[in-house]
């Protein structure tokens, strides 16, 4: 039986080398390969790079990873140092979290006197820019949302070697930390940057509508591994690339399916997978005469292996109503944050 995964590499491959009409392929080509060279240990696992390649293949190069990424991420972890220790924040576990949190949240000299908040302009737009989500923009914009926040502050809390961890809601990201100082109730610390809050569990469970079999299987509130966060990445690589192109083919199957060796519990990825194996099974029925051959059985195993272990996740569907109480839970939060910085 014919396998898909190396005529998907031979595939991948060959859009390295295409012409000049392929041009714009090969940095998602690229960026694969540098992420995929991450996950299998053959490259240093930076998170950091790993984001900054999903939006550079987007930009198809156009984003330079030193003047763009590297040098405002290093002069605010120098900042950052100097929150930390002029605060005596050294005096908690989690200092450096707190320094990273007030660095984002309020008004200091080194962002500008422009905290990070919510980007209500494209949240408003019917159809939202795929860049509203990138880290590269709200590090010069100073405005983000529930994707660029949280990884922007994963990418600071690496830097400077703070134990923190993204976590997931249904489409919703936040981050997670051990609450070593014993400041809630709880074992861990859910901080939710486009709010700035810390969230109670049972709140994030009820406020998303979470059931326990998705909690328990790992897909929301649970905190990534470093390398579960870089296989993640290459999921928003997959997405990217379909929204660039308008098409689910096999580069996005073969980008999924490497996430999900190392991040099998990302409902997102299984999506991308399945999508995929539809236009590749759609694509080759068509070009065979619609002959189901043992290859086109095979393709149709592995979209229903995809479904089962989709299956597995439990993911929640994000209904509007959920939606616009994000929306205006927001709306309220940066209200008060507004107000707040009025009154000093």
């Amino acid at each position: 039986m014919k396998k898909l995964w190396p005529y998907l590499l031979f595939l991948s491959i060959q859009l390295s080398v295409q012409a000049q009409s392929m041009v714009a392929e090969d940095y998602y080509v690229s960026a694969f390969n540098e992420m995929s060279d991450m996950l299998a240990g053959r490259d240093t696992l930076s998170i950091k790079r790993a984001v900054f390649l999903a939006e550079w293949a987007y930009y198809e190069g156009k984003l330079d990873y030193k003047t763009d990424f590297c040098d405002e991420i290093d002069r605010i972890k120098t900042f950052i140092l100097s929150l930390y220790e002029v605060n005596k924040l050294q005096a908690y576990k989690t200092g450096m979290q707190m320094a990273i949190t007030s660095y984002i949240v309020s008004p200091y000299s080194g962002n500008g006197y422009t905290p990070y908040t919510y980007d209500f302009e494209t949240f408003a737009m019917d159809d939202e820019p795929w860049e509203r989500q990138f880290v590269s923009r709200t590090l010069k914009t100073h405005k983000g949302q529930c994707r660029s926040l949280p990884w922007m502050y994963k990418i600071l809390a690496s830097e400077l070697n703070a134990d923190a961890s993204l976590s997931h809601a249904p489409r919703h990201c936040y981050i997670m930390y051990k609450d070593e100082d014993k400041i809630t109730p709880e074992e861990w610390i859910n901080l939710e940057l486009t709010t700035n809050q810390m969230n109670p569990s049972w709140w994030i469970k009820q406020d998303f509508e979470i059931c326990d079999s998705a909690v328990q299987a790992g897909t929301y509130m649970t905190p990534l591994t470093d390398i579960e966060t870089v296989a993640c990445q290459m999921a928003e690589l997959a997405f990217g690339y379909c929204e660039k192109f308008n098409r689910y083919d096999e580069f996005t199957y073969y980008c999924a399916s490497r996430s999900l060796e190392f991040y099998p519990m990302n409902p997102n990825a299984w999506i991308i997978r399945g999508k995929s194996l539809e236009r590749i099974i759609h694509n080759y029925l068509k070009n065979n005469g619609n002959i189901v051959d043992d290859y086109a059985a095979y393709l149709i195993y592995l979209m229903d292996e995809t479904k089962r272990n989709f299956d597995k996740t439990y993911m929640t569907e994000e209904t509007e109503e959920i939606r616009e109480r994000r929306k205006q839970q927001a709306i309220d939060a940066q209200k008060y944050i507004k107000e707040k910085i009025q009154s000093k």
